[in-house]
């Protein structure tokens, strides 16, 4: 199969097959942004299991009150980080790198910042977060970073149509641009051009009145133009459907639009394939052959060969079902299908990290009183 042979980012970085597992939530850091042994364990785990390209859950760029996520804002992060990239490589073949994150601020009043809500001089601190960031993740062994550019965060906040900034920051898609290629331009002085720059991006927002493929297209295209390495096609999980639960924060993932970054068991499969094929025939039409990661409802081996064969995208980004069963590439490829764990793709590992739970497949077994993983 197609998915278990060996790709090269970019021509940069050579990974062991072409699944991706992606950022996916695991409420196993401190509250102060610390790395443990229990988190360090969870990433070897899905590395064991046989995945060839790790993304870790969202690291913060930015030094603030965040709880239980991981961070990069400062040096004293590089560690512990070191710590967890030394661990995956010195226990399997994967690569692995942190998705970058910048958010802005809500509160249990229901208060929600918004771009607009930035001043210029915030807003400009904002490239230097990032390249620091990616720096730090560079001296602590990671392979590559990923800039997250999806759902409700910052950054996709910049370039959705739901930006109503009056200066040269919103408005044209042009404008909404602009803090992107700073941020990537940042990003790449920092790290150096050998160094694997990915970005995760909403190819649909999927909310009425925002971002659709007609704006996604020439975003990625402005992305793979500054020499972005690999195009990560998310969609979904914004603040402007969010469901308002009266004394919590407003999430984004508990609309319709939330709904499509998670996809449930009544959707189809391969639901937002689409999105990465679409994105994919667009920049490669335009001369560009870097890789696109298609995500959405993938489910196994069979669907996500499916996926490459296809020429829908070059690989593929598979999060529940490898907290399921994190062996489910290794059975795969040895014959041993029968033996995976079936995600039922019911969410309650989604519930989970809203109930600030340590996220788990419900259907993993106890084990000498622990929750346990399938074996391998």
């Amino acid at each position: 199969m197609k998915i278990f042979e060996p790709y090269t980012l970019n021509g940069k970085v050579g990974i062991e097959n072409r699944i991706l597992m992606p950022a996916l939530v695991t409420r196993l850091a401190t509250e102060d942004g610390n790395i443990t042994k229990e988190l360090v364990d969870r990433y070897v785990l899905y590395a064991k299991g046989g995945t060839g390209f790790i993304v870790t859950e969202a690291i913060s760029v930015k030094k603030q009150k965040s709880g239980q996520l991981l961070r990069l804002s400062e040096d004293v992060f590089v560690p512990g980080l070191k710590e967890l990239t030394a661990t995956v490589h010195g226990d399997s073949n994967a690569k692995i790198a942190p998705q970058l994150v910048h958010f802005l601020k809500i509160s249990k009043s229901g208060y929600r910042q918004k771009v607009e809500d930035l001043s210029l001089d915030e807003l400009q601190e904002i490239p230097g977060l990032f390249a620091q960031a990616a720096r730090r993740a560079r001296e602590a062994g990671f392979d590559a970073v990923e800039l997250h550019f999806a759902h409700a965060y910052t950054m996709s906040s910049f370039l959705s149509r739901y930006n109503r900034r009056k200066d040269a920051y919103g408005g044209s898609l042009e404008n909404r641009f602009r803090l992107a290629e700073q941020v990537v331009v940042a990003t790449r002085e920092a790290v150096g051009e050998d160094y694997v720059i990915g970005t995760r991006l909403n190819g649909d927002e999927f909310t009425l009145g925002g971002n659709t493929l007609e704006q996604s297209r020439p975003i990625a295209l402005g992305l793979a133009g500054l020499g972005i390495d690999y195009l990560s096609v998310s969609a979904g999980g914004k603040f402007e459907d969010a469901v308002p639960k009266q004394g919590e924060p407003l999430n984004p993932y508990t609309g319709y639009s939330g709904h499509r970054t998670m996809p449930p068991r009544w959707m189809p499969e391969k639901v937002n394939v689409y999105l990465a094929a679409e994105i994919r025939r667009v920049i490669r039409e335009a001369g560009f052959t870097l890789p696109v990661v298609a995500a959405g409802r993938i489910p196994n081996a069979e669907v996500a060969e499916s996926v490459i064969d296809r020429g829908d995208a070059d690989l593929v980004a598979v999060a529940r079902p490898t907290l399921c069963d994190p062996y489910w590439p290794k059975k795969s490829r040895e014959g041993r299908g029968n033996e995976i764990q079936t995600c039922m793709y019911c969410n309650r590992c989604r519930q989970a990290d809203e109930a600030f739970q340590k996220v788990v497949c419900f259907q993993w077994k106890k084990k000498d009183g622990a929750v346990a993983p399938p074996p391998p």
